[in-house]
């Protein structure tokens, strides 16, 4: 079974070892293979659209490239959703829930914003036009580890909560999906660092049951070392250090750092390779400052040959 014939695929991590552009890249991914992907960026984000030079339109889903496209998800929006599928008129949920004393509540009650984002994410999974799925693969750029794990307890938090009764059945069918590995996958993020490592191993040893359903960690950011052969380097770095010139031992500088920092990444691939029972995956360190289109298609290509089905 491939990745893409999940439903769902949600990529989180670290805040700042990629969880965007792993998210753009395996949408790119599978519209190229033929998919009809939305990416779903949560809690009002709004940043994968200017990756391919288009702008966001929040809510509303934006095509941004054949077969691919990108929306925004807030809180408010999504209980509005929910609200109004259940009582049927969106001018009674104005009146009644958009007041001084029910925003207030709302706001406190345990789960329920992260709960109605996956609600929305269920809801646009399994939505239907004459009998045919809209979207083949929704995928998710969750948020960053802490707040993400929160976000996939969510649903069992307001069962807890509710106990009986429709906002208990409903989130129980959230939950059903989001728990259920022939539906959904994760995908993790990190960087060749070791404090992302370290949140890394984390996160996979507070996801408990749910590291079935991980396909992948990548390893983003990954720059190859100067030499094919390290020994050589190392053989050759006395000798150079004796040259007396100014621009040799800047280049012998440079060199070396670049050296020290695969070997770091070595350190960090390996660390996590022992610790968790999916596949490594490197992204490598991309040359241009600024991730564009070009970019995200090299990343989509590497992703897809080597990412597999949890």
């Amino acid at each position: 079974m491939s990745l893409l014939d999940k439903r769902i695929i949600i990529v989180t991590g670290k805040g700042g070892t990629g969880k965007t552009t792993v998210s753009a890249a395996l949408g790119l991914w599978a519209a190229r293979s033929g998919k009809r992907t939305l990416i779903c960026e949560t809690h009002g984000t709004a940043r994968i659209c200017q990756l391919f030079g288009r702008t966001s339109e929040g809510y509303t889903p934006v095509q941004v490239h054949p077969g691919l496209h990108v929306m925004s998800i807030t809180s408010g929006e999504a209980i509005e959703d929910y609200v109004v599928q259940q009582i049927k008129v969106r001018k009674l949920y104005k009146l009644v829930f958009r007041n001084r004393v029910m925003g207030p509540f709302m706001d406190a009650v345990p789960g329920l914003h992260d709960a109605v984002h996956l609600g929305k994410v269920f809801d646009l999974a399994r939505e239907e036009e004459d009998g045919v799925p809209v979207w083949d693969l929704v995928i998710v750029d969750a948020p960053a580890t802490g707040h993400g794990l929160h976000m996939f307890d969510a649903p069992r938090a307001m069962m807890e909560l509710t106990r009986v009764g429709p906002v208990f059945e409903g989130v129980k069918l959230v939950d059903d999906v989001i728990s259920n590995g022939e539906r959904t996958a994760l995908v993790l993020t990190c960087l060749p660092e070791e404090m992302p490592v370290s949140e890394t191993l984390d996160l996979w040893s507070r996801l408990g049951d749910r590291q079935d359903q991980i396909a992948a960690v990548v390893l983003n950011e990954v720059a190859d070392g100067p030499v094919e052969r390290p020994e050589d380097w190392e053989t050759a770095l006395p000798m150079l250090r004796q040259v007396q010139d100014q621009g040799v031992q800047e280049a012998v500088a440079a060199t070396q750092s670049w050296m020290d920092r695969a070997r770091r990444e070595d350190r960090a691939r390996e660390q996590l390779q022992a610790y968790v029972d999916v596949p490594v995956i490197d992204l490598p360190l991309q040359a241009e400052s600024t991730l564009g289109f070009a970019e995200l298609q090299s990343l989509s290509h590497i992703l897809g040959a080597t990412i597999v089905s949890p």
